[in-house]
């Protein structure tokens, strides 16, 4: 059985973000003269980079601000040539589309930046709404940013499922009530997924499509 709403998560979700978006993330840090290696930032998946630059370079957060303002140029002059999509991303979200599926996207991304991924990869068209960390006052794992994804298409969570790779994810899902949960192991064990409300666990976006949109 196919699933009435479909959101996702972007990085490492949708896109293959993980050293590249760590990558950057780094290399902002050094233009502003401090050291922090990829496999730090890493180990936080899914997390905001300004409290996580806080925290790592122990930062008062106007700096941290400066160095994420460095990252979002940086992360936009890059993506072209750095950016790609997880394996499959693109066939499913077509499949999802082809059954008049409604998607949405719930991302710690700024909203003007996810809306440029977006567009960068060609989805658009396949993606009706997008909800970034500043689209409203809330953030993941906050099961509001899902209930307002869910709002804006029109979907009840009873009819939804949210496909993520962390554990805010799953939180912020479980927390709105979503009936299928679908935790992706990118970079993030299934055990902690599971305990974070997790109600299956896939591999790939194959596996995803198979149960979301199957043929």
């Amino acid at each position: 059985m196919s699933s009435a709403v479909v959101l996702f998560d972007l990085d490492d979700t949708l896109t293959d973000a993980a050293q590249f978006g760590a990558s950057v993330l780094a290399s902002a840090a050094g233009r502003h003269g401090h050291a922090l290696a990829v496999e730090a930032i890493q180990a936080y998946p899914g997390v905001r980079y300004e409290p996580l630059l806080v925290q790592l370079l122990h930062l008062a957060p106007p700096e941290a601000s400066a160095i994420y303002a460095t990252y979002i140029d940086l992360y936009r002059d890059m993506m072209p040539g750095g950016l790609r999509e997880h394996p499959g991303a693109t066939e499913l979200l077509r499949a999802l589309a082809a059954r008049d599926v409604p998607v949405g996207l719930v991302t710690n991304k700024l909203d003007a930046l996810a809306h440029e991924i977006v567009e960068l990869l060609g989805w658009s068209s396949l993606i009706r709404v997008i909800v970034g960390q500043d689209t409203g006052p809330y953030h993941k794992p906050d099961p509001a940013v899902v209930r307002y994804a869910l709002d804006g298409l029109g979907g009840s969570a009873e009819a939804a499922t949210l496909v993520g790779d962390t554990v805010d994810d799953m939180t912020g899902a479980s927390g709105a009530g979503v009936a299928r949960i679908i935790g992706l192991l990118t970079t993030t064990p299934g055990d902690r997924l599971i305990a974070a409300g997790a109600t299956q666990l896939c591999a790939s976006l194959d596996e995803v499509r198979a149960i979301v949109a199957p043929d």
